[in-house]
């Protein structure tokens, strides 16, 4: 299903399984979203009949199951709409996790809380720890590298000091559309979600406008 995150440890496949065992049995219909993505899944929604809940929003078995906080959302790029939806029943989860555990918290300790690894992009050893999996990188944008067919928004100005998120030229042009140039990025707070890969384990690529957002 679009929207949703592979599971990486047994735990996450466990309490993905459990939430899914009420459903099991029940009719779908099945709406095909695009081609296959890096994990050679076939991204579609499951949606339950119309009618057989009060809204639409609560038809999509991916932001049941975020809501449910059985899963962990990956933005999914050109869903813009869907990726809203998948936010806000995450987002749903999130607050009863922090309600349950903790009286007050940052919306980075809300994540933790929630079991997904928030990591500083300016320190090495915590990104490389993380890689291969899918994390939330926080940071502010120390330098900006703009490449003929990627752009690089660096967390530090020198190379292997810190982490950087890359972009696609495509996304990369939406961006400054909306007002994020270079210069305005700069010196600014940002909270990225996606795979941290590269060689190095210091690179977290995206390809989903939604995958980003602006700190402060």
């Amino acid at each position: 299903m679009a929207g949703l995150a592979p599971r990486q440890g047994e735990t996450e496949r466990e309490r993905f399984s459990a939430a899914l065992q009420p459903w099991l049995g029940s009719e779908f219909e099945l709406a095909a979203l695009g081609s296959a993505d890096r994990w050679g899944r076939a991204p579609a929604r499951l949606l339950l009949p119309a009618g057989a809940a009060e809204n639409n929003a609560k038809r999509d078995l991916a932001g049941l199951l975020l809501a449910a906080g059985a899963a962990l959302h990956l933005p999914e790029p050109g869903l813009g709409g869907c990726n809203a939806l998948w936010r806000t029943a995450e987002s749903g989860s999130l607050a009863k996790t922090v309600a349950d555990r903790a009286d007050s918290a940052t919306p980075a300790t809300n994540l933790a809380l929630a079991g997904l690894p928030v990591v500083d992009g300016h320190d090495p050893a915590a990104m490389k720890a993380q890689a291969g999996r899918i994390a939330v990188v926080e940071g502010r944008i120390a330098a900006v590298g703009e490449r003929a067919q990627r752009t690089y928004l660096n967390f530090t100005r020198r190379r292997g000091a810190g982490g950087s998120i890359v972009l696609s030229r495509s996304l990369w042009r939406e961006l400054q559309r909306g007002g994020w140039t270079a210069s305005a990025l700069t010196g600014k707070r940002v909270r990225v979600r996606g795979v941290i890969e590269g060689r190095d384990g210091l690179l977290i690529a995206i390809e989903s406008r939604a995958a980003l957002e602006m700190v402060d």
